[in-house]
């Protein structure tokens, strides 16, 4: 397994591959978090077209990130290679902070995120 997951850090190409896998995981795990802390939660108004505007703004953001790879390519070689290592790497760090928000590690602009009180709650009823 170890084996497997280093060959993807043997070239750029599959660095930035294995860049893009980790950014749709975390993608996928923010989605699902605030999607269940917004149906679950009280405090939160789930809205249905919220969620498909969330989720459809994480894929075209994806798509963005494909994209970026061959306009990358017309820029001289150290530079576009670099700035998409850049843009991988930032955006794969503001999914980070909003899974940590969604679960109260950190403060971000989404003050309702409450999951872990969700959490908290359906252990809380489980117990009795």
């Amino acid at each position: 397994m170890i084996d497997w997951l280093n060959r993807f850090l043997e070239t750029d190409n599959t660095k930035l591959i294995y860049l893009l896998a980790l950014i749709m995981g975390a993608n996928i795990i923010d989605f699902t978090l605030g999607w269940i802390n917004a149906k679950f939660n009280k405090q939160v108004d789930f809205s249905s077209s919220r969620a498909i505007f969330g989720i459809a703004r994480k894929m075209l953001l994806l798509i963005l990130c494909v994209y970026f790879i061959p306009v990358a390519l017309l820029v001289p070689e150290p530079i576009g290679i670099s700035a998409l290592y850049v843009l991988y790497a930032g955006y794969l760090l503001s999914e980070i902070n909003s899974i940590l928000n969604h679960l109260k590690l950190t403060d971000d602009d989404k003050s309702t995120d409450v999951f872990i009180d969700f959490i908290n709650t359906v252990f809380k009823k489980g117990g009795k």
